[in-house]
């Protein structure tokens, strides 16, 4: 699976620093923190567990 996914604007996201979690009564959105564009969410489910250097990294 890539580690990486453009966005429509064309930036890169490879962490979940790089998107915007919003919670629903179905689950999770995600969204691209540059410009909103709805990412998908197996997508954004899978940066969010990338290393982004806070203390619960879940990356070996």
């Amino acid at each position: 699976m890539p580690s990486s996914y453009t966005c429509d604007c064309g930036a890169t996201l490879s962490s979940g620093d790089e998107l915007i979690r919003e919670s629903r009564p179905t689950g999770r959105s995600w969204y691209c923190r540059y410009c909103r564009t709805p990412v998908p969410g197996s997508v954004g489910e899978r940066l969010a567990h990338r290393e982004d250097g806070s203390p619960t990294d879940r990356r070996p």
